[in-house]
């Protein structure tokens, strides 16, 4: 899959100027294995990738370092195949302020302990680059609902705003807009998400199709409610201009494998990589840290 959101600001730009183990829980819902217990009040501290053959390589894993207050003090992704370090962050805490580098940084809330605000440059690389903010907005449940993307030059006029959709405490629906004189343009992607109805995890994964641009953090932070089921399928669209597909990404999972207390130990995921979940498709293990 190609970077869809660098491709798409540009374009804008241009116009514009530990406890794991087992307790098996199969996709009929039949129960089996004695397990043991993950905890209260835990939270996913590793996503561990292995390829679904009888050997089950490893291809990676991203870890985050989590402190005695909760903080996330470091993320790594690791390359086990070429044994390299694909990305590395150490996040520094500053009040409500969370900075990811040098020149990026979310906004917390005081209150909710959500994120609130990125501040992110089009090319993290270049300190020097076009400067955006993303705000994140809530329902009253707690569910995050819309992202609107500004250029910092232009605060308050949103150039592509993402919309979320829930149905029962899960997100079934994305839709993410290029925008024109405060309407919807472009239909740039869309998904569609459906779970299971009897795998009810604790704390698992974060589902926003769109997120490709910081899916590092993604899982680490406050991104307010997670979807109350287990997903099953993701189908995500990417559209040329004129809402004309151009591509797509399909991913299915099975197999969970889920600790005496409904955490999620491991699961399959089938077909093709997501931008939004920081692992490869094959067999996802996941460590948890607990308060």
């Amino acid at each position: 899959m190609k970077k869809l959101f660098p491709v798409f600001i540009t374009a804008i730009v241009l116009t514009v100027i530990s406890c794991e183990k087992e307790y098996s829980l199969e996709n009929s819902g039949d129960v089996t294995g004695s397990g043991q217990i993950i905890g209260v009040d835990c939270r996913i501290t590793k996503i561990a990738y292995n390829d679904t053959s009888a050997a089950g390589a490893g291809i990676g894993a991203i870890t985050a370092l989590i402190n005695s207050t909760d903080q996330v003090t470091n993320i790594t992704k690791f390359d086990s195949l070429s044994l390299t370090i694909d990305f590395i962050a150490t996040p520094v805490y500053s009040n409500d302020t969370v900075h990811i580098n040098a020149d990026e940084y979310f906004l917390v809330n005081a209150a909710t302990k959500r994120i609130n605000q990125l501040h992110a440059l089009v090319d993290p690389t270049d300190p020097f680059s076009i400067q955006y903010e993303v705000n994140y907005f809530y329902d009253g449940a707690g569910y995050l609902i819309n992202k609107f993307y500004t250029f910092t030059s232009n605060p308050g006029i949103p150039f592509y705003i993402v919309r979320y959709t829930y149905l029962g405490g899960k997100l079934t629906n994305m839709r993410g807009n290029e925008q024109i004189a405060g309407v919807d343009g472009d239909l740039i992607t869309n998904a569609d998400v459906s779970y299971f109805s009897n795998i009810i995890p604790k704390n698992f994964l974060y589902i926003f199709p769109d997120e490709e641009s910081y899916p590092y953090f993604n899982q680490f932070y406050n991104f307010g409610q997670k979807p109350s089921n287990a997903v099953k399928d993701i189908k995500v669209r990417y559209f040329d201009p004129g809402n004309v597909v151009r591509d797509s990404t399909v991913s299915s999972f099975s197999n969970y494998i889920m600790s005496r207390d409904n955490y999620v130990l491991s699961v399959i995921m089938d077909g093709d990589d997501q931008i939004s979940i920081p692992a490869a498709a094959g067999k996802l293990s996941f460590s948890y840290k607990c308060k």
